[in-house]
């Protein structure tokens, strides 16, 4: 995996979700912003979303490693798929 800038990462996850969900403001979409308790992803759009962290990261996900938690926030999709040695 190639070690992305985290505001690019940041940038490209608040881009597909304004797409997937146009009405949320931008604003709204801080590291911190817990997407999932403020219906900013809807859970139709979870699949997807998981897929476009695939393609951006250039890993794939095992369901197992899967845990609302690492969906959480821009933060937690950071640290759980992005940075360098995630687990």
């Amino acid at each position: 995996m190639t070690v992305m800038d985290k505001e690019i990462v940041f940038d490209r996850l608040r881009a597909w979700l304004i797409r997937a969900n146009p009405e949320v403001a931008l604003m709204m979409l801080q590291p911190g912003t817990d997407i999932i308790e403020s219906r900013i992803l809807e859970s139709l759009q979870v699949v997807d979303f998981i897929l476009f962290i695939e393609a951006e990261s250039g890993e794939h996900i095992l369901s197992e490693d899967l845990n609302p938690n690492k969906l959480r926030t821009l933060d937690s999709i950071y640290e759980s798929f992005f940075r360098t040695g995630h687990d």
